[in-house]
């Protein structure tokens, strides 16, 4: 094992004590051992899919582990013993990322779609999270992250900025056409908002609020809708876009919104499930819907670590620039009140 300083014996961690209660502790630091590495967090993400883990309020995501956490960047500190020295060191910046691990033999792995794989395993739900000082990663499954980015604004492209990157890519859409970004103001609609203006789209930023509105204009939407204020949201949408968006990314948790984007997609447009709703919820169509106007309603979940690191790449250029609020191990739990109200503007980030 390969030390570059010696870790306390004890540090701090976020801990599930209930569907409503965190608590900072402190525990042994966690030692590597096989392919395992030890890194200290310098930054991790907080996402709205913590807030499900924690509430119990998603079947499939029922978690086996107390600590939350999957857009962590941190530095290695300790090596475990089968650990290619060759390929890791002692001081270099990686992350711990949602997908922790992925079996590499299935159907879905083999296409390139390890995301999806029966076997994975998620940080936070199988595996112990990185809401941590110190956390274990897997060397065989681990990314590096590029010196050239700061830490704070790598965390949220783990997973928000991949997630959005990769339903871009399922949307496929053509170099002018419309994107509806709904819940932009958001810690994934914001990012959405850059990667699709990146990518020559238009884009159709929605969301509640002035200070969201504001921020979508300076991250270069080209038009604006405001839910809360606007009397016909589907006729609004058809007339900014000229009948309809072509895609439309729904990162909002609000059934609502998804009934709403049934409503302006354009013929033969697509619709991608990002959001999870807290309810089951059934869209008020039937196959006619379908038929008739050759409508796509598709989801992502998530990325690949590809993904991730062509997502990284923008940022790294300048191009794409998550928009952060610091904040403490010890004010997560605060921030997933705000997250579950829906006002977060932009993507907290927790500072080590």
């Amino acid at each position: 094992m390969t030390t570059m300083s010696i870790p306390p014996t004890r540090s701090k961690v976020v801990v599930t004590k209930g569907t409503h209660e965190l608590a900072v502790e402190e525990r042994p630091t966690p030692e590597p051992t096989g392919s395992q590495i030890l890194i200290q967090i310098e930054a991790a993400g907080i996402c709205a899919t913590d807030l499900h883990l924690i509430r119990r309020s998603i079947p499939y995501l029922q978690s086996k582990v107390d600590i939350c956490g999957h857009e962590g960047i941190g530095r290695i500190v300790q090596l475990g013993s089968d650990v290619d020295s060759t390929q890791w060191k002692v001081g270099d910046r990686v992350a711990h990322r949602w997908i922790y691990r992925w079996c590499g033999q299935c159907e879905m792995c083999k296409d390139g779609n390890e995301q999806l794989c029966d076997r994975r395993e998620l940080s936070g739900k199988d595996v112990d999270g990185c809401w941590a000082e110190y956390t274990l990663v897997d060397s065989n499954y681990l990314l590096r992250i590029p010196e050239e980015i700061d830490p704070g604004a790598a965390a949220p492209v783990l997973c928000a900025g991949t997630t959005v990157y990769r339903a871009l890519k399922t949307a496929n859409l053509s170099l002018g056409q419309w994107v509806a970004v709904v819940g932009a103001g958001g810690g994934l609609g914001h990012l959405a908002v850059q990667y699709a203006k990146v990518q020559g789209l238009k884009v159709l930023a929605i969301d509640g609020g002035q200070e969201k509105a504001v921020m979508c204009s300076k991250l270069g939407a080209d038009s604006f809708i405001d839910f809360t204020a606007t009397k016909d949201i589907t006729s609004d949408a058809i007339a900014i876009t000229g009948g309809g968006a072509h895609g439309i990314l729904v990162t909002s948790s609000s059934p609502r919104a998804y009934e709403q984007a049934l409503t302006y997609v354009r013929k033969r447009g697509i619709v991608v499930c990002i959001g999870i709703t807290p309810q089951k919820m059934t869209f008020p169509i039937g196959p006619e819907y379908f038929v008739a106007r050759g409508v796509r309603l598709t989801g992502t979940s998530t990325g690949t670590l590809e993904d991730t690191r062509e997502a990284l790449e923008y940022v790294k250029k300048g191009q794409v620039n998550p928009i952060t609020i610091e904040k403490s191990l010890e004010d997560i739990a605060g921030c997933l009140e705000i997250l579950e109200k829906g006002d977060a503007v932009g993507r907290y980030v927790v500072r080590l």
